[in-house]
């Protein structure tokens, strides 16, 4: 069974991965020129992909007996990024993914064992998406 402080870390990294800008603009349709729809498809399927991991995470605290989280609405901030040109956006985007990796390797210095190894696997597919996002 895992002690009270993974169980709360894990639960805020699950709610504040869930409610990233990349989260969010998977859901707030960006605009993209016919030149940056390919940009656009691929950061749809990052955010899929994150989605994915997240849920090897919601597994893991279901697994563990962990209640998850309420998600929240996501920060009023980011409706700032509605119906605007991804252009504009993927340099937010990125600034969001790289403050969101360091938060989680943070998170994953503070766990051990098998909570410590859930969120490292997260923390990888978030690196591996940074640097596509930096490529775009």
């Amino acid at each position: 069974m895992l002690d009270t402080a993974a169980e709360t870390h894990l639960q805020s990294i699950f709610r504040r991965e869930n409610r990233s800008l990349l989260q969010y603009v998977r859901q707030a349709s960006p605009w993209a020129g016919p030149s940056d729809r390919d940009r656009l498809q691929r950061v749809y399927e990052l955010a899929d992909a994150e989605l994915d991991a997240l849920g090897e995470l919601a597994a893991f605290l279901e697994t563990h007996h962990m209640p998850l989280p309420s998600l929240g609405a996501f920060p009023t901030e980011f409706t700032d990024h509605n119906f605007i040109a991804l252009r504009k956006s993927l340099p937010l985007l990125i600034d969001d993914h790289r403050r969101g990796v360091d938060q989680l390797q943070q998170d994953c210095a503070a766990l051990a064992g098998p909570a410590r190894a859930v969120a490292e696997r997260l923390l990888e597919a978030k690196r591996k998406h940074l640097a596509e996002l930096e490529s775009l």
